[in-house]
């Protein structure tokens, strides 16, 4: 069994594979640790009745000690392992892992094995800066464009935030994709955008309650620059508020799971 000490980094290399510990696995997937290690085990063990397959290449047993000295199990999860994990989780927060574990080990990858992980694998580092002030500049000099060449540049902006999540590039990449959304939602000069509560449902993957309900919480019904109310009784909300609700997008969407 081997034996781990050092924590820092959230993937290690054990024995030539990308490994993640099984207890930051459970804070992802929000599982007591001891629930998945029993899972673990007996995935282990279904697999030991099929003799073409090795645990190994997706569980690798392992330890950690306790504040109190004591030894417990863990696991180390190979890049297999999480996505066999990820296929026993159903709905949005199978969706979440996924994405978090993908990244993690992008990340890893492209930082330790010197290998280049995106849509435009000739982007380095240096001109990926470059070319976001570039397409920063030609957004403000074509905001009139048709909706088809906006979507175009919308899909440049989104390939862009996948090469700047493999570096491990989070706030580049959070502000590529906002400007994704920013160039997929302007309008002519001099009109506002207005958005339902559906259509910020849809951007967030959360339901339409949720934003009514976070609406609320956040006070963005209670300000007229974010939104204001139909005579049917609908709710409106402005680009302001549609900032609000990304910045708090995670709580949103974990109230929404229940979490």
């Amino acid at each position: 069994m081997l034996k781990l000490e050092n924590q820092e980094e959230i993937i290690k290399q054990v024995n030539d594979q990308d490994v993640m510990d099984s207890r930051d696995v459970a804070k992802m997937i929000r599982k007591r640790h001891t629930d998945l290690v029993r899972d673990i085990r007996r995935y282990i063990s279904d697999m030991s009745q099929n003799a073409k397959l090795r645990s190994d290449d997706f569980f690798i047993e392992s330890s950690y000690q306790a504040g109190t000295g004591k030894n417990y199990t863990c696991y180390l999860l190979t890049k297999q392992g999480c996505e066999f994990v990820a296929n026993k989780l159903t709905g949005k927060k199978g969706t979440i892992f996924t994405a978090t574990y993908v990244g993690l080990f992008n990340q890893y990858q492209a930082e330790h094995n010197g290998k280049m992980i995106g849509t435009d694998k000739n982007l380095t580092r240096e001109n990926l800066e470059f070319k976001l002030k570039w397409l920063a500049e030609m957004r403000k000099q074509n905001i009139n464009k048709d909706h088809q060449l906006r979507n175009e540049d919308a899909k440049i902006w989104l390939e862009l935030a996948n090469v700047a999540d493999d570096y491990g590039e989070r706030r580049m990449a959070t502000e590529m994709r906002n400007e994704a959304i920013n160039t997929m939602t302007a309008l002519p000069l001099g009109a506002r955008r207005e958005y339902t509560a559906s259509e910020i449902a849809n951007k967030l993957g959360v339901s339409a309650i949720q934003i009514g309900k976070w609406g609320n919480k956040l006070g963005i019904k209670r300000d007229q620059h974010l939104s204001y109310r139909t005579p049917e009784g609908a709710w409106r909300y402005f680009p302001e508020a549609l900032k609000v609700f990304q910045d708090n997008a995670l709580e949103i969407q974990d109230d929404d799971l229940g979490l």
